[in-house]
Parts: C-alpha cells; structure tokens; sequence
C-alpha cells in the first residue's frame, strides 16, 4: 500500500464506523450468529432495504466482520462477534454510543474545537453532553452500556491485581450501569458497595444491580461528585471519570473523594495513560474525544500523579493491567 492509499484508509476511516454502528443497532450480528443469512434474509429480519443490507455486510465481510460464503450467505467471524449484544468481549454499546449524535455531530466541528482549544458540544448539540443524556434516556442507556463494555474489559484484572482483603465498602464514583462494582463484589461476597451516579443514570442501573443479585449489598445513590460524594468506605472506583475533566474540576473530583474516605482510604483510578514514548495506542485519540465533548484530556504518569498530590493523596501505585487501562491507586494523605 503507498502512502496516498494508506492515507485515504485513513481518511475514509469515518465510513467504517457508520457502518459498524449500524450493523450493532440493527442487531445483525446476532441474527446472522444464528445461522448464515443473504442479505435479503437479513434486512426482512431487521426491516431495511435488501440492497442496502447486502451492501453493508459485503463490505463488511471484505475486512473480516462477516464472511461471504460460497451459496452468497454471510456468516459471523471472531471479529464480528464482538458486536453482538450479552456475549464476552462484546463492545456492541460502543460501537452504538460512539456513532449517536452526542458524540458524532460535535466531532463534525472538530476544526471549531482545534482552533479554539475548547469543547464544542454546546455548540453541536444546545447543550452539555450530560444534559443531553438527561433529555434524551435510549442515548443515555447506549451511553452508560458503553461504559459497561469497558468495564469488562478490565473488571476481571481489577479483581485479580488489586488487594480487597482489607476493605469493607466500596464507592463505584460515576459508575452507570455499575458492571466494575459489581465484578468487585461477585469476587469479594463480604464487601458492600454503593453505586454513586447523576439520577437518571441511578435510575438506569437499578435494574441492572438487581439481575446481578446484589440489590441487597449495593446501595444506589443519586448525587454530583463535584459537590460531594458518599462518606464512610473504605475504597472510591473511579472509571474514566478524570479523564473527562481539566485539572481544576478533576482536582474537586479528587478532593471530595479525599475527604469522604476512611483514615487510610485509597482511590483507584481505571485510566488509560498517555506512554512517554508516545508509543501508539488509544488514549492518544482518546484524548482527542475529550476535547471535543468535554474539555477533559488523558494524561501521563506525571500529570495523574500531580493531580492526586493537590488533592492530598500519597505519591500512586501504578497497576499495569492486560487491557488498555491502568489503575492508578492512591491512598488518602
């Protein structure tokens, strides 16, 4: 491939996207999981244009999404699967939330976002992102899905790298649907928790927490982590949370947690950390994604670990995790 033709890969990268957010909204992966289908057979299943379905799952298929079979029907591959919905690995929600309109309208003015070094959601959108998702519930519950998506991702390296044995509560902070709490929880059956989020998204998760079975050790709670969070635990989860914030508000994220905790509290922040290479990855368009949304930004080692000693935490513990993550863990000063 010459560099023009990489270049254009790149460029119409954005086609790709829409195209898999469509095939995880329709559910198609999991029709076609069932058995092989043409594409006929599949846009009657899910109510589209037969042309148009063959066309998306043709192109899908010629990067290994789905596979083309000999008789004409497209089968499921590895990569496909993972846009299935309730399946390991699935990121399904993600692949859905990333191509809604609150986040794919404000990065069609992502020049406006560059030139001004500021957000342009409000822009975009007439209003924050997360009066959005209060106004708008089947984008919200995509939204906090997604998250759950990369909670699993790295819920089984929490639990299997981080000591809980002296722990008696811990606080989920910001943590829809609750999927870390409660992966903390399944693996440690004396621990209690609380989910702590804004209401409508406690509203959301409720269900959630009651399938799992831990209504009775999960507590939910409604509030705004940046006027107080909840007191008395021991540990404060905190997933992609700093990431969404400039140093100012991630600084009263991490304060409130600092003075909510118990006498030798710790924080674990489940990050992904800019490399000090600069090696490639994804939280170097992540970072990206903050910019456009929320004015928030990912960070290095040096930049999480002054953040912490402002809010008068003891210098972190880096936990490298087989995932994109790392959890940074800190404990109260």
């Amino acid at each position: 491939m010459t560099p023009s033709e990489q270049m254009l890969q790149m460029i119409t990268s954005y086609w790709l996207s829409q195209a898999l957010g469509a095939v995880a909204r329709l559910g198609i992966p999991d029709q076609i999981a069932r058995e092989p289908k043409t594409g006929e057979q599949v846009a009657k299943a899910v109510g589209v244009s037969a042309d148009a379905a063959h066309r998306l799952l043709r192109a899908l298929a010629s990067i290994g999404v789905f596979r083309l079979l000999e008789d004409g029907r497209f089968g499921l591959t590895p990569l496909g699967e993972t846009l299935r919905g309730d399946v390991p690995g699935s990121v399904r929600d993600f692949a859905i939330a990333e191509t809604d309109a609150a986040h794919w309208q404000p990065w069609g003015r992502f020049s406006d976002s560059i030139k001004s070094g500021r957000p342009i959601i409000k822009a975009a959108l007439g209003m924050e992102l997360w009066e959005w998702y209060a106004q708008h519930p089947e984008d919200s519950r995509s939204f906090s899905s997604a998250m759950g998506n990369l909670s699993r991702m790295v819920a089984g390296e929490l639990v299997r790298l981080v000591d809980f044995s002296n722990v008696q509560k811990v606080v989920d902070v910001g943590g829809a649907n609750g999927v870390l709490l409660a992966a903390i929880l399944h693996a440690h059956p004396k621990l209690s928790g609380i989910l702590f989020d804004l209401p409508h998204v406690i509203e959301a998760a409720k269900p959630v927490i009651e399938g799992e079975g831990l209504i009775d050790r999960c507590e939910l709670i409604r509030g705004d982590f940046f006027k107080e969070v909840p007191s008395g635990a021991d540990v404060h989860v905190l997933k992609h949370i700093i990431h969404d914030w400039d140093d100012e508000r991630a600084i009263r994220i991490l304060a409130n947690c600092q003075r909510a905790l118990r006498p030798n509290g710790r924080v674990l922040l489940v990050e992904m950390v800019i490399p000090a290479d600069n090696a490639p990855g994804p939280a170097q368009l992540i970072d990206l994604n903050m910019l456009v949304l929320l004015g928030g930004r990912e960070r290095s080692e040096a930049e999480f670990a002054a953040l912490l000693k402002k809010a008068d935490f003891k210098p972190p513990r880096w936990i490298h995790t087989d995932t994109p993550f790392v959890v940074i863990d800190a404990q109260r000063a």
